[in-house]
């Protein structure tokens, strides 16, 4: 959750950033490139996975998200310390870029250590629900993003929130990602692992390892154009772009975007384990594939609603229908950890759970919301971006239907993954 709070303190306040860091002749550029600044941290991502995801399989995956989660949280705070536009000139919009950099970096190695530390101390009857709650902490992180962004600036004045207030968020990451450090070093390294280097059968070269042969690259390419690349598109259209939508898009005042928004996380989040648990049931590809199918037919009609809406005031109609888009982003999201790490063993999971992750990201969300605001700019129409959004989906419900649910039906006789269950014995 801090992790992810860290993140998305840079989406809940684009608007105030991009006014800031970025040359404000044109408000369309200046959008675009809070958008691009956006989507340049998922090009570092993969970088942090190269980095931190080989190092979790060699050397443990509890010291390895120590150190991401610190510089995280370096980065967050430094953030909020830069010289603004006015001050520096370029170099401000340089910083900012460097240090998302850095920010893509540290989660590109968080997320796969953290899921495989789950999924490594669950019983297997329960990996979807227990890895699914790892995935609402995600939305959670942007919510209380969101929370204190709108605080800040209800009880400021526009001038004191431009001036100093918009630091705060940055800032006050410092001595929480201090106590949540402490709180990592004192946890247990998985049992998985612990075995593993007992024997001796630990990957000398994770990465090598993982990424060889033709059983590798199918676990990942299922993992990529499937579940990664779903998630990727309804998560960063339904909560990112969206907040791009309504203020670039709609011209709502951020304080409403934030609340309409908010209001749609809080309500999507207890659906995750909810999910979770079914993936558990009924197999994870299928509640994958039930939630794409979904997604797409009620996306093109909710973004037309969200607009009319928005247009005339009807915040309930507005922040309802966000919530229908959150709740289907649930049920796409919510079983994607125990899917991904059931495609690899435990000698190079992180590293095939990072790779794979990472190119979804790449290809399919990243910078999905400055295609989208571009294709709005260049089109004329208001809705052009989620028709991206919904084509993008098209290989991943494919490969969900086609690929993963017969791959999955045909490990589903395996009592256990390539190492024992340890958190069941």
């Amino acid at each position: 959750m801090l992790e992810y709070y860290d993140f998305f303190v840079y989406v809940a306040l684009t608007a105030t950033l991009t006014h800031l860091f970025l040359p404000n002749e044109d408000k369309v550029v200046a959008t675009l490139l809070g958008a691009a600044t956006f989507g340049i941290s998922y090009v570092a991502r993969p970088l942090g996975t190269v980095i931190f995801s080989p190092l979790s399989d060699r050397i443990g995956r509890k010291r390895t998200f120590v150190v991401t989660l610190v510089v995280m949280g370096a980065a967050t705070v430094a953030i909020g310390c830069l010289p603004t536009y006015t001050t520096i000139g370029v170099w401000a919009p340089v910083a900012l870029l460097t240090l998302r950099i850095i920010q893509g970096v540290a989660l590109g190695g968080e997320y796969a250590s953290a899921v495989v530390y789950l999924v490594e101390h669950s019983p297997r009857t329960k990996r979807g629900m227990i890895t699914s709650i790892l995935q609402s902490t995600a939305s959670v992180g942007l919510l209380l993003a969101l929370a204190l962004s709108t605080l800040l600036k209800v009880t400021l004045s526009a001038a004191a929130f431009d001036s100093w207030g918009w630091r705060v968020p940055f800032l006050v990451s410092a001595p929480i990602v201090a106590l949540a450090t402490l709180v990592r070093m004192n946890m247990k390294e998985t049992p998985a692992f612990l075995e593993l280097k007992q024997k001796g059968q630990l990957a000398k070269s994770p990465l090598t390892t993982a990424v060889k042969g033709w059983e590798a690259w199918k676990s990942i390419l299922l993992a990529t154009f499937g579940a990664q690349g779903a998630t990727s598109v309804t998560l960063y259209t339904s909560i990112v772009y969206m907040l791009y939508f309504l203020d670039g898009v709609v011209h709502v005042d951020s304080g409403t975007a934030n609340l309409c928004l908010g209001i749609g996380i809080l309500i999507a989040a207890p659906f995750y384990p909810l999910f979770g648990r079914l993936s558990d049931r009924i197999g994870r590809s299928r509640v994958m594939a039930i939630g794409i199918a979904l997604w797409m037919v009620v996306a093109y009609p909710a973004f037309a609603g969200i607009h009319s809406a928005g247009a005339a005031h009807m915040w309930t109609l507005v922040s309802a229908l966000i919530t229908v888009l959150a709740v289907l982003t649930a049920m796409v999201m919510a079983p994607l950890p125990a899917f991904i790490s059931e495609r690899f063993p435990s000698r190079t999971r992180t590293t095939g759970f990072g790779i794979a992750q990472q190119l979804g990201n790449i290809l399919f969300g990243g910078f999905l919301p400055l295609i989208n605001l571009s294709l709005v700019n260049v089109t004329g129409n208001p809705l052009a971006g989620v028709v991206y959004s919904i084509a993008s989906l098209v290989p991943c419900l494919i490969v969900t239907l086609l690929w993963g649910l017969r791959h999955e039906q045909s490990t589903a006789a395996s009592a256990q993954l390539a190492s024992p269950d340890y958190a069941t014995r």
